[in-house]
């Protein structure tokens, strides 16, 4: 089994041209390698307009759905409280 301080010493053996060249393509591999994942689109975005629109609509419709169940918990804990005191 050989191990990473080998494999660093038979790279080490290696003519230094042909060393240079093996790690400017390592480089090479490396830098395409995130640039390529820096391109990849966001498939989180909504491309459409009317999707986006769709999607605020949505999101004030759950926010005013929320304030809502909030306010008739709170009603309803508020006459929990009041029918407890009458007992």
């Amino acid at each position: 089994m050989t191990t990473i301080r080998y494999r660093v010493q038979d790279v080490s053996d290696l003519p230094p041209a042909f060393a240079t060249a093996l790690g400017i393509v390592l480089v090479l591999i490396i830098a395409l390698l995130v640039w390529g994942l820096l391109k990849i689109p966001d498939h989180t975005r909504l491309r459409s307009p009317a999707a986006r629109e769709r999607a605020e609509r949505r999101k004030e419709s759950q926010k005013r759905q929320k304030a809502l169940r909030d306010r008739r918990e709170a009603l309803q804990r508020k006459a929990g409280r009041r029918d407890d005191g009458a007992a």
